[in-house]
């Protein structure tokens, strides 16, 4: 029987700045790939852009800069090529989405992140184990904030959209939730974005549990 702490059943995560920091590593690689191109751009400029959309701030500066398509490659490939002890999960991560799972919950996670590295991650810091499913942006689903990988999942494993959370740091995330008709969560960090218009509004991983 589940466990009455818990109001909601399943957890659906987004994953860059939402379960772990890698935000700092993606806007340094930026910064280095923009500046072998003779670019040189503010991180705080960088991150603004980036949590609203990774894509679109790349198209943005190759339209810009001329910049052409092997940006988007060397851009990985930088970001690649820190260490994973770099791009930690947040700090109460792991024992939120394990209080779930013990609490008879499931997590789910949707990133446009590819699969390869995304795995890498949740695999040396041995989280994997608490996700039900993981959809990566190799998954061919249309990005958020399209509702297509929530679909899924919802449909998949017949998810309880009063009994659903979507989580995330980008408006993106809540607009996603919203279009597949599940309660949304805006995680808030110190980059200055707001979302009104998500059902909840937390400043901490632990706070969902109260939910």
């Amino acid at each position: 029987m589940r466990n009455k702490s818990i109001k909601y059943t399943e957890y659906i995560w987004d994953f860059d700045g939402t379960l772990f920091d890698t935000y700092p590593v993606m806007v340094k690689a930026f910064q280095e790939a923009l500046k072998e191109s003779g670019v040189i751009e503010k991180p705080e400029v960088l991150l603004h852009s980036m949590k609203k959309s990774i894509i679109e701030t790349i198209h943005s500066f190759q339209s810009r800069y001329q910049l052409g398509e092997l940006f988007f490659e060397r851009y990985l490939e930088i970001r690649q090529s820190y260490s994973l002890d770099e791009q930690p999960p947040y700090s109460d991560a792991m024992k939120v989405c394990n209080q779930i799972v013990q609490q008879c919950g499931r997590n789910f996670i949707v990133s446009h992140r590819e699969s390869p590295s995304l795995f890498a991650l949740l695999d040396y810091y041995e989280m994997r184990q608490f996700f039900t499913e993981i959809v990566t942006g190799d998954h061919g689903f249309e990005r958020k904030p399209s509702p297509e990988a929530y679909n899924y999942l919802i449909k998949k494993y017949q998810l309880k959209k009063g009994l659903s959370l979507a989580i995330g740091d980008r408006i993106l995330d809540i607009q996603a939730g919203r279009a597949a008709g599940i309660k949304t969560v805006f995680i808030r960090s110190n980059d200055g974005l707001e979302c009104d218009f998500a059902d909840f509004r937390i400043d901490s991983l632990k706070e969902v549990l109260s939910l």
